[in-house]
């Protein structure tokens, strides 16, 4: 089915079909109805690909992620998704469990396709090919930043997120603070690490050593290190989580271990949690401005579709404490 079919189908001209399909302003709402219903009757698909010849744009737009575990990751795909439905947009989304060579495989596809734009959230050693084909599109840096990968990002201020942990941790008279966190290959964790060693003189980093650790975002990293921290000479009395993937799991090691919080010791996780509401206690907290960063996403993909010739900006957004059960005061 073509547009010429459905123009003689319709007794219309071929024009008029197209405008219709493309939502022309001179054409009417009925004209515009009745060629839409008669395009779903027919089955007629759009040819993408002319349409990208007549408009200098394919229609389509890449989004590489790390993984869809990630309340973020989630967040953004789906709203994305969302927007490009009811846009008529392709979204072409590619998972690459952080490693550089599926990314650069997902970019070069992305690639081929003559994607207007793309959103992805760098691995920590991205590939030079990976940062030499960025610059050949419009693209955004979603929550991780990388120095080689030439192109702004949507972030969150992780270094103040986590002094906000420490700060109220310190004034409810804690000096033996753990942290557990993802490593610093990555700018996240980069910044969340040196957010939490900032609340401390140089004395007390070195003395605070043996209960800080970074690694993978991963469960069994997280339980792991949290063994080892309780099983130390002198453990904490307080604990700040780096990653939002650590939570459960090292809560669920503390009752285990006949730890109780904040009794034993307090805790304050990163991020917001779905299944908060399912325990004892509310959780003290870092909370992430979700909605903000969904909605940076959906305001640089409309400027890349609309082929608005703006340049893309940075944006990062400041995280708040909610104050809640899991710590209190010595």
């Amino acid at each position: 089915m073509t547009i010429k079919n459905l123009a003689a189908i319709l007794g219309l001209s071929h024009s008029t079909v197209s405008r219709a399909l493309n939502n022309h302003p001179a054409i009417s709402q009925a004209t515009k109805e009745s060629v839409m219903q008669a395009a779903r009757e027919y089955g007629y698909i759009p040819n993408n690909a002319a349409r990208a010849l007549r408009n200098a744009g394919s229609g389509a737009f890449g989004l590489i992620i790390p993984d869809i575990q990630n309340d973020f990751f989630i967040a953004v795909t789906n709203a994305l998704a969302r927007e490009s439905a009811e846009s008529d947009w392709q979204m072409m989304l590619a998972i690459t469990d952080d490693r550089p060579e599926t990314e650069l495989n997902a970019l070069r596809r992305m690639m081929a396709a003559s994607v207007d734009g793309i959103i992805i959230a760098p691995s920590a050693r991205p590939l030079a090919e990976t940062e030499a084909l960025i610059t050949r599109t419009r693209a955004v840096q979603l929550l991780r930043q990388h120095p080689g990968i030439q192109a702004p990002g949507i972030a969150i201020d992780e270094y103040n997120g986590i002094q906000l942990a420490v700060q109220h941790l310190q004034q409810l008279g804690h000096t033996r603070i753990g942290y557990i966190g993802s490593s610093g290959e990555l700018s996240t964790g980069r910044a969340r690490l040196q957010g939490f060693l900032q609340q401390f003189a140089p004395g007390q980093q070195a003395a605070l050593r043996e209960i800080i650790h970074t690694g993978p975002p991963q469960v069994a990293f997280g339980v792991e290190a949290f063994s080892q921290m309780m099983d130390s000479a002198r453990p904490p009395s307080a604990l700040v989580l780096g990653s939002q993937r650590y939570t459960l799991d090292i809560l669920l090691a503390a009752k285990a271990r006949g730890i109780r919080i904040p009794e034993d010791l307090s805790l304050v996780a990163y991020g917001d949690v779905p299944w908060g509401g399912l325990l004892e206690m509310t959780l003290t907290r870092v909370s992430l401005p979700a909605q903000a960063i969904v909605d940076a996403c959906l305001e640089r993909i409309r400027q890349i579709m609309g082929d608005e010739s703006d340049a893309l900006s940075n944006a990062i957004f400041a995280p708040q404490l909610v104050e809640g059960d899991s710590s209190r005061a010595l």
